[in-house]
């Protein structure tokens, strides 16, 4: 059954409206990652393609979370919030974070309708993390209970794409995209104690939520030397235990260079800003971040329908509402298969 919610219909106004803005010429792009709280770049699947082909993409992302910080600055301790969501409460300082290991297997496809016109659709196969903290910790009981049954494992949250060429011609080209995520992942696995776990840990958001994106890339040396630019805003809503994950959003900038026929080397620098979730109209503790990474990547042609890519992600800049664990760095390997299927 499709959710919806009050707020849910206000935005999919606001993005009918800033569809119509990016038809008319905006700049813009997409960020695509199917976890609930996933800043590794986009996939290979950025741009448009060709009337009648067909690109399927397969990429694995490794993303350790291990870093602790109160703010902007570094910590020796981070105690976070617990949503009891069978009581409708929030526990603040409820446990001490160690450790995430966030791991994600993701299939991309997308079509050329038209010259002009792609579909893509973003399918998070499985989302794999590994949690590691002390739960139930008191005054009476500052150490608390370490535990590692934690961790959550599942099919995530489906994204469906329409991306549309505004501009294209041999140095410019700009792209609008408008979509939905559904709520297709997992949200309520229990934890050790039997009891819904944490929102930021399920493979799935459980909300149905709009995305809209642009993305513009200046060709310097056609062929040869291509600098890029994108922006992506989600638009979340409420999902049905009335939790409500910030807004995000994605800004892009870079450059690819093809250093021969069949390799390209792209540098990258990725930023994201996500507002405080809330639960039951309450802001939540220790959510809401701003991110800034540095992120070279290359990309090799195996074929003439295959290539293969590689990014890793630097931090530059990381900030966080009161304290919590954030990335070290973050590794995306992948594949791209092309051909013409209508």
């Amino acid at each position: 059954m499709f959710y919806s919610s009050p707020e849910f219909l206000n935005k999919c106004y606001a993005v009918v409206l800033m569809s119509l803005f990016l038809i008319v010429g905006a700049p813009g792009a997409e960020a695509s990652c199917g976890s609930s709280n996933c800043s590794l770049i986009r996939s290979s699947q950025s741009g448009t393609t060709n009337e009648g082909k067909l690109v399927m993409d397969v990429s694995y992302r490794y993303i350790p979370q291990d870093d602790k910080k109160r703010g902007s600055s570094d910590t020796n301790d981070v105690l976070t919030a617990k949503v009891d969501f069978e009581n409708g409460e929030i526990e603040e300082q409820h446990h001490r974070e160690f450790k995430t290991i966030n791991e994600l297997v993701q299939f991309d496809a997308s079509l050329g309708v038209t010259d002009k016109l792609t579909l893509a659709l973003n399918v998070p196969m499985i989302n794999d993390r590994l949690h590691e903290h002390d739960d139930e910790v008191t005054p009476a009981d500052p150490a608390g209970e370490f535990t590692n049954r934690d961790g959550t494992s599942g099919f995530g949250d489906i994204t469906l794409m329409a991306r549309y060429a505004i501009l294209q011609t041999i140095k410019h080209l700009l792209v609008g995209g408008v979509g939905i995520k559904f709520a297709s992942g997992e949200f309520e696995l229990k934890d050790g104690d039997g009891t819904i776990n944490e929102p930021t840990l399920m493979p799935g958001t459980g909300s149905y939520d709009a995305v809209i994106s642009g993305m513009y890339v200046f060709s310097m040396i056609p062929g040869k030397l291509d600098l890029f630019t994108s922006v992506t805003h989600r638009f979340t809503s409420s999902n049905p235990r009335n939790y409500l994950f910030g807004d995000s959003t994605f800004v892009d900038g870079g450059v690819n260079y093809a250093l021969t026929q069949k390799v390209n080397l792209i540098l990258q620098v990725n930023s994201r800003l996500t507002g405080r979730d809330h639960f039951l109209n309450m802001p939540v503790p220790n959510t809401g971040l701003t991110f800034v990474n540095l992120t070279p990547g290359v990309s090799v042609q195996a074929s003439e329908n295959l290539s293969l890519y590689s990014h890793v992600q630097i931090p530059i800049y990381q900030r966080v509402n009161e304290a919590n664990l954030v990335p070290s760095y973050g590794i995306l390997i992948g594949a791209s298969y092309g051909f013409d299927a209508l």
